[in-house]
């Protein structure tokens, strides 16, 4: 099959869009069209600083803005353009240009691989503008969260593009049950595809059971995160550390206020699995709220294939994995699951945690994306 994506930026961070293209089959070719965005740019440092890179990246790659990345086994036919675009979306005249501009981009790169019409993989909505500019066999939407509700996002930009896909789109994903629209509103077929783990990665080399107290989050530090829950079980246990690491977007009010509270920065995909090694259990601390409601952490899978104990919030699909995870909806909750199982874990139940993960790998998501798409397994 023959594939144009629109995702993320390739390789900035490890993303279930990257994720999954990384695992399609050898013969597949790929144009990875990287981010569009979904808001106009405003006059602020953190949005200077990414218009600067994207300037970087076009100087170091010529006017086509095509490169091919270091490549897996599993990615012999690979393209990843950073098309030229226009950022205020809304702007008819700027959308006009756009269409040009990505054509030519995505075009080069077809050429370049010998493709034809393609499969277009769509988990940035505002890509629907421009999905009549490229030869497309079929679409499909990868909605991996509750867009318009998404800080950062311009919804008035978001919601129309998105409500234009589900009618356009043949088939749309939702890796949670709840970001999947209703049926009367789409006109596609609507596929559940949960989160995957790169099971191999987590979960060896194997380790004991550590001789300490501490429970881990992984993750973009943000304002989702329940800061008057961090702090209440932190104060309960002031014997365990609460261990947070990642880039931080905001503290929410309350995370940091425990003295046994950390926060570390992020660290490279290859080295998570050795930064967690000391931990006792890891967490997903999110409140729950609309736009959580549609989140099937990635994190809570790849907690449980490094073996650890893992808990959550009452996220849905969370409690969905209630028979692995441990819901969390008070400190008491916590404190319960502190004193029990994760006091008497030990290798045994680690090693049943990482071969229960294996089931979910994201081979297997990537098999079924591509079945419901139209391919053969």
């Amino acid at each position: 099959m023959d594939w144009v994506v629109f995702g993320d930026d390739w390789g900035a961070h490890p993303s279930t869009t990257q994720h999954l293209v990384r695992h399609l089959p050898d013969g597949d070719r790929v144009v990875w069209v990287n981010s569009i965005g979904m808001r106009a740019p405003r006059l602020t440092r953190s949005d200077g600083v990414r218009v600067l890179g994207r300037l970087q990246a076009r100087l170091r790659l010529g006017a086509g803005a095509t490169r091919e990345p270091q490549r897996s086994t599993n990615h012999a036919r690979f393209r990843v353009v950073t098309p030229t675009v226009i950022p205020w979306h809304g702007s008819p005249l700027a959308r006009l240009a756009n269409r040009a501009l990505i054509a030519r981009a995505v075009d080069d790169a077809r050429r370049a691989l010998k493709m034809g019409a393609v499969h277009a993989l769509l988990a940035n909505p505002v890509a629907a503008r421009y999905l009549d500019a490229l030869p497309v066999r079929r679409v499909g939407y990868l909605r991996l969260d509750d867009y318009p509700h998404l800080p950062g996002v311009d919804p008035a930009l978001v919601r129309p593009a998105e409500q234009d896909l589900y009618r356009r789109a043949d088939v749309i994903f939702g890796t949670a049950r709840a970001l999947l629209p209703a049926p009367d509103a789409a006109a596609g077929r609507l596929v559940y595809l949960p989160q995957g783990v790169d099971q191999a990665h987590f979960a060896g080399p194997a380790h004991p059971v550590p001789d300490t107290r501490v429970i881990g989050f992984f993750g973009l530090i943000a304002e989702w995160i329940d800061g008057a829950l961090v702090s209440a079980v932190a104060r309960a246990h002031p014997d365990w550390t609460f261990e947070f690491v990642g880039p931080v977007r905001a503290v929410p009010a309350g995370l940091a206020s425990a003295p046994n509270v950390v926060l570390k920065p992020g660290v490279p995909y290859a080295a998570l699995p050795a930064a967690i090694a000391h931990w006792r259990a890891g967490w997903v601390p999110f409140e729950v709220t609309t736009l959580t409601e549609g989140v099937n952490p990635l994190k809570l899978r790849e907690y449980l294939a490094a073996g650890l104990p893992a808990a959550s919030t009452a996220l849905p699909e969370a409690v969905a994995l209630s028979e692995d995870v441990h819901i969390v909806r008070t400190p008491g909750d916590l404190t319960t699951w502190l004193r029990g199982a994760v006091a008497q874990d030990d290798s045994t139940a680690r090693a049943a945690r990482r071969e229960g993960m294996r089931a979910h790998g994201w081979s297997a998501r990537a098999e079924a994306l591509r079945r419901a798409m139209g391919g053969e397994s």
